[in-house]
């Protein structure tokens, strides 16, 4: 089975050298690098020349970036790929082990390794969060005894660290959907694999190291850029989620946020007013409705092939 590894970089010096190290044995490897401004582009050129580096002239983000690595994979007769973030490094035999529970269990559309965190000294913070008790007990519970009952956990969400995904599920799911600049995409992912029949799934035995600090979690400045892409990834993974009628309440939403906009005008609360009318405004109901609408088709929504 022909896997192709594909990472996305944006300024990854301080982890592509580890990164790279832990899977160019493994797997072809490509690299679409997002316009990086430190040296990520001339250190892989240089140590790494048996990596496919798509060298890009504007920063994508994660999706969009994501996407042109598929799109490659795709093109050169790849029967999956596994996307590996930046700042993660695989276990040897990772995505060995990720073919074999592929094999067994083909309709899941997503499977994930276990992520602990960058020295494995514990599991990573975000996967704790995202195997809660209320999304998978039985794993948790496992993690805690270490006797794992199963060999695939099915979850309904997973973050996209370390996602091994074969070809059919792009044929009829797509590509990321470039609504999402960076976070949430994966999200909308999921909703979408699982909207058109596939599952998601861990797998105990296989194991990425995660060295994140965890940023999407903190919650930006108010006013800042990263608070209004906060708010409009959690609008954006609320309403344009497939599996719901939620985009039907999208108009009633944008009353309500006008409302308090003007609620915050009458209380001389004047800067709290410009913020939430800055998100009133950033709020693009057409897109949202559109991409609601694509979605549901079966296809390589987003994809060149």
């Amino acid at each position: 089975m022909k896997v192709l590894t594909i990472i996305v970089t944006y300024n990854g010096m301080d982890w592509i050298d580890k990164c790279l190290k832990s899977i160019v044995g493994q797997s072809e490897v490509v690299v679409v690098d997002n316009n990086s401004s430190d040296d990520t582009v001339t250190y892989i050129e240089t140590n790494f020349p048996s990596v496919k580096l798509l060298s890009q002239t504007t920063n994508y983000g994660f999706g969009i970036a994501n996407n042109i690595g598929i799109n490659y994979a795709l093109q050169n007769e790849a029967d999956a790929v596994f996307l590996l973030n930046q700042d993660a490094f695989a276990q040897t035999d990772c995505i060995k082990k990720l073919i074999t529970a592929y094999q067994q269990n083909s309709y899941y559309g997503i499977i994930s390794p276990i992520h602990l965190n960058g020295n494995g000294s514990a599991v990573d913070y975000s996967f704790l969060k995202i195997v809660s008790p209320f999304n998978a007990s039985s794993l948790v519970s496992d993690l805690i005894v270490g006797c794992y009952s199963k060999d695939i956990y099915e979850i309904y969400f997973i973050n996209a660290a370390a996602w091994f995904i074969p070809k059919d599920v792009f044929y009829k799911v797509g590509g990321f959907d470039p609504l999402f600049f960076l976070y949430g995409e994966d999200d909308n992912y999921c909703q979408r694999v699982l909207f058109h029949g596939f599952k998601i799934g861990i797998i105990p035995n296989a194991i990425i190291y995660h060295d994140s600090n965890n940023s999407n979690y903190q919650i930006g400045e108010a006013g800042s850029e990263k608070y209004f892409r906060q708010f409009l990834n959690s609008v954006y993974v609320k309403y344009a989620n497939i599996n719901t009628d939620n985009h039907k309440q999208l108009f009633n939403f944008k009353v309500y946020m006008l409302k308090k906009v003007i609620f915050k005008v009458i209380a001389f609360e004047i800067e709290k007013a410009k913020s939430l009318f800055e998100k009133y405004r950033k709020v693009d109901v057409s897109a949202i409705k559109k991409s609601v609408m694509r979605n549901k088709i079966k296809g390589s929504n987003y994809l060149e092939i």
